[in-house]
């Protein structure tokens, strides 16, 4: 794989002759990192998917968004391993995994939406989620058409 993602950023030497390339670090927006994950999902080669760029830890593994950035960010940024969204906090990004996974086991075991009766901003019951969450989450989230991805920004409602 290793070789593949060398390829893929252009290091055509040998391992032996490579020469180590320092990778400045600069003050780099969330809105400058989302760009940049959305263009790597929409650049990368087929069978790389787009979870490399996800750590244990939910950080994000940079080496693939330096073509992108020429820099790697001072300030970590998160991941979601479930939705894609990327945040400032690792916490909140592990949370919103959580209750995708809960909202998911939901649906395939009820066979129905967990969202609060009669809701039009398909806002998530955490009541129905019982079941499957440790704790109640401290922040709304809502089911979106995409998917049955939950977010945290409220809809728009027209």
């Amino acid at each position: 794989m290793l070789g593949f993602v060398k390829r893929w950023l252009g290091i055509s030497k040998p391992p032996s002759v490579m020469e180590k390339v320092e990778v400045p670090k600069e003050d780099i927006s969330i809105e400058e990192v989302r760009r940049a994950a959305a263009s790597f999902a929409k650049e990368k080669p087929e069978g790389v998917h787009f979870s490399v760029l996800i750590n244990d830890d939910n950080e994000i593994d940079y080496k693939f968004l330096v073509p992108y950035l020429k820099a790697i960010p001072i300030k970590n940024y998160y991941i979601s391993r479930e939705t894609y969204e990327i945040f400032e906090d690792k916490v909140f990004a592990q949370t919103i995994d959580r209750i995708q996974r809960a909202v998911d086991q939901y649906i395939d075991t009820e066979e129905k939406f967990p969202i609060v009766d009669g809701n039009p901003e398909m806002k998530v019951s955490y009541m129905k989620l019982k079941s499957y969450l440790r704790e109640t989450p401290p922040f709304d989230t809502y089911l979106t058409a995409d998917e049955n991805l939950i977010t945290w920004r409220k809809p728009l409602i027209q």
